[in-house]
């Protein structure tokens, strides 16, 4: 067999990396693309066919001041604050409310990789071992999700619930939470997020007034209150 010429060599040698980035942006693309169609059917899903219901979710707690005002509507936590907090844990798992993880340490799995995820959510799971079930639904944060957690969770019969609305808590402008609710409700429904990790007051008493104006306002137009699960339920 005779060597490749000389110019041959030199194309080889270009095309290597070229494949090699070529491959690495269609792995990144299963890997986050296919969560995103999940995450797109869902919501669509939710949108069509769960319209007289409202779900009220509240993300990265639970915390010492807030999620005892929001026992009677709370679902989301995260695991390192749920250990900070296992009296507020213990009093919402007593208040029928339906109970999720959102990972141990609330990272963006899209900036520290999938399977930093995979770890960071199987964690989530350990912290809240005994309270939550086993079997509890998860919450990407950011609503970020890997293909390697979505088929743990999947595998574990786990449910994975993302939202159809933000409330915009964590906003720098913090909107009028009459004027929000209204619009979560005529544009938004049924399932809400929130946060009920806040440290700054005001941020606190806007997720509060929020939360009351929702009330208000779904109870006015007919909604049900429900938790998510029972909308996956009535969606089947």
């Amino acid at each position: 067999m005779h060597p490749a010429p000389p110019d041959s060599a030199a194309s080889l040698l270009v095309a290597a990396p070229a494949a090699l980035m070529a491959a690495t942006l269609l792995a990144a693309g299963v890997c986050y693309g296919l969560p995103l169609l999940v995450r797109y059917r869902q919501v669509s899903r939710w949108r069509r066919r769960a319209s007289d219901c409202l779900a009220l979710t509240y993300d990265d707690g639970p915390d010492g001041v807030t999620t005892p005002a929001l026992l009677d509507l709370l679902a989301e936590l995260v695991g390192f604050r749920a250990a900070a907090n296992p009296s507020a844990l213990t009093r919402t798992r007593g208040s029928g409310h339906e109970l999720g993880t959102h990972t141990h340490s609330h990272k963006n799995a899209w900036k520290k990789g999938p399977f930093f995820e995979l770890r960071d959510a199987r964690r989530g799971y350990e912290s809240l071992a005994g309270v939550v079930p086993a079997n509890a639904p998860y919450r990407p944060p950011f609503g970020k999700a890997g293909l390697p957690t979505v088929l743990a969770m999947w595998a574990a019969g786990r449910r994975i619930d993302w939202w159809t609305a933000a409330a915009n808590d964590t906003t720098d402008d913090l909107p009028n939470p009459a004027e929000r609710a209204r619009a979560l409700l005529d544009n938004g429904g049924p399932v809400i997020l929130m946060h009920c990790h806040h440290a700054e007051p005001d941020r606190r008493a806007f997720v509060l007034a929020l939360t009351r104006e929702l009330v208000r306002q779904g109870r006015e137009r007919g909604r049900r209150f429900v938790t998510v699960g029972q909308i996956r339920e009535s969606v089947r």
